[in-house]
């Protein structure tokens, strides 16, 4: 049988994967946003026939280009710690070993997998207990197999198929899918309705984060808003804007006297 995690173990280990991944931000910046490349990517630009006749041959679009990929970056990571400490959390709660809480299914990984033939029968009436309530007249099978998404906005038919295959390799091996997602304001309808044919049953927002902490007997929100958590990553944000609001690339790409390519 599993424990129950404190709620101090629990932040620290949020706070090691913060402090993992706002440093991997600071060091793109620190790259991204240097001079030397800064002009590499003036120099591209100005060089394709493309973006040169369009006139993105310029400092702004420099600019643009590095904030795209420096927020592409922040999703990729808010991604990885809503993978990684949920399923921390649910592996300690359950006691279960790292390919029973993340098997794979050929080349892919799921985020949760709670098989109920690992767990004491104790645990077993918890896991039930709350999958009735929040999917009631549906047969849980032989557990349930978790996906987790910190937001949804799938931009290709790749993600949303690699989805669909693991829907069908849970409910082949007799898996409940639940798809949560914790953001309110980024679900896709349509995608969403796609996902949901193929056997994904969602929970989205609210609906996640109390499901989640009904399942495990930990509130993540809860955590992620305390107080020590977020003084730290009030502190290292407004650190990571600075470094990039007084970087040589905006101080490049913000001159005035910087002239733009004119058409004849």
């Amino acid at each position: 049988m599993g424990r129950n995690i404190t709620e101090a173990e629990a932040e620290e280990r949020l706070l090691q994967e913060l402090q993992h991944h706002l440093s991997g931000w600071l060091s793109k910046i620190v790259e991204d946003f240097s001079e030397e490349h800064y002009e590499n990517e003036l120099k591209q630009l100005k060089s394709d026939p493309v973006y040169s006749q369009f006139g993105f041959a310029i400092p702004e679009y420099v600019l643009i280009r590095l904030m795209g990929r420096l927020s592409i970056s922040i999703g990729r990571r808010l991604g990885e710690i809503y993978d990684k400490v949920p399923r921390f959390l649910t592996a300690y709660r359950f006691d279960l070993k790292p390919d029973e809480i993340a098997p794979l299914f050929g080349k892919l990984q799921l985020d949760i997998g709670i098989p109920l033939e690992r767990l004491s029968g104790e645990d077993q009436d918890h896991v039930k207990s709350v999958f009735n309530e929040y999917f009631p007249g549906s047969d849980i099978g032989n557990g349930i197999g978790i996906e987790i998404r910190y937001n949804f906005n799938p931009n290709d038919s790749s993600r949303l198929r690699k989805d669909e295959d693991m829907s069908s390799k849970l409910q082949s091996g007799g898996l409940f899918p639940i798809y949560l997602i914790f953001s309110e304001i980024s679900p896709r309808d349509e995608a969403i309705e796609r996902l949901k044919r193929a056997g994904w049953n969602f929970l989205i927002g609210k609906h996640a984060d109390d499901f989640m902490n009904k399942l495990v007997g930990m509130d993540f929100s809860k955590i992620l808003g305390g107080q020590k958590i977020q003084k730290y990553i009030r502190s290292e944000i407004d650190a990571l804007m600075s470094e990039m609001l007084n970087s040589e690339a905006f101080k490049l790409g913000s001159e005035t006297d910087n002239k733009k390519p004119k058409i004849e």
